[in-house]
């Protein structure tokens, strides 16, 4: 494992390579509404409730908003000396520049893919497992974590077994959804909540979290930014059906099967947070 040394040069670089990736992120998000509103639910043409045409849709703008939340999340956590550090457990020391991937990342990325993957064994609407292993993946590690094991996990593993998804389409339409989440969420968590007191992230630290993935992942009030579009307006329009699934999503999903599990999953992601492997 080499350690080297981070040049101010390098310093600049990243800071405006973060920058960049954000108003990326943002340039993406605001073409993805763009395009959402001229294209995705107002008309009968796409089709009936999840038809082709629909999931197509979905996935282009996955696309769009996805890939740059991926990128900035990723980026983010591999250039932050201090957490790469910490990661590795040794004593951060300014200047220095810890490695990212190294043979522990990759292999807790694998396992990962398989935790997530498996953890479509339980119907999600029932008893939301998957969001279990979300969140403990994207808390215990981080954001390459989360963002690989979700969707990567779904494409290679829940999709095709569990859901039955063998369109590329569909599973690539998933995968950039739901790891833009967790790749943005992972370091919302680690720069925000994390360095905060035990009982003060248990508390107000949670509330945020769950606040910041609600908005980012379905939305209460006003849809959130992926399946909040994605499921409850573009792959569920017409109109009748998209509010169906919005008063779906607000009276039972959220809180009786995503809620709990996000709750529990933070709790006890936080109480290994000092025994990781």
């Amino acid at each position: 494992m080499a350690i080297g040394v981070v040049t101010p040069e390098e310093v600049a670089a990243v800071r405006r390579n973060r920058i960049l990736l954000l108003g990326l992120f943002f340039v993406g998000a605001i073409a993805g509404f763009a395009y959402f509103y001229v294209a995705a639910p107002w008309t009968e043409v796409l089709g009936v409730s999840n038809s082709p045409q629909r999931w197509l849709v979905g996935m282009i703008y996955a696309t769009i908003t996805g890939v740059p939340a991926w990128v900035f999340g990723i980026y983010y956590y591999s250039t932050e000396q201090k957490w790469l550090a910490e990661d590795l457990g040794l004593p951060y020391e300014e200047g220095k520049k810890y490695p990212c991937w190294t043979a522990k990342r990759i292999v807790s990325v694998a396992l990962g893919i398989a935790l997530f993957g498996m953890s479509g064994i339980v119907p999600a609407t029932t008893f939301d497992l998957p969001q279990f292993a979300a969140t403990f993946l994207t808390l215990l590690y981080g954001p390459i974590e989360g963002a690989s094991g979700v969707g990567v996990g779904f494409a290679l593993i829940r999709g095709p077994l569990f859901s039955g998804w063998l369109s590329p389409i569909n599973l690539l339409a998933v995968m950039w959804a739901d790891g833009a989440i967790y790749a943005l969420g992972g370091v919302f968590y680690r720069k925000y909540i994390h360095p905060w007191p035990t009982n003060r992230r248990l508390t107000i630290g949670l509330l945020s979290y769950v606040v910041f993935i609600n908005f980012l992942h379905e939305g209460w009030f006003i849809p959130g930014v992926w399946w909040g579009v994605l499921w409850c307006f573009i792959l569920n329009g017409p109109w009748e059906a998209s509010m169906a699934c919005r008063a779906f999503v607000n009276a039972y999903w959220v809180p009786v099967a995503w809620l709990p599990n996000i709750v529990l999953s933070y709790l006890v992601a936080s109480a290994l947070q000092k025994y990781k492997v």
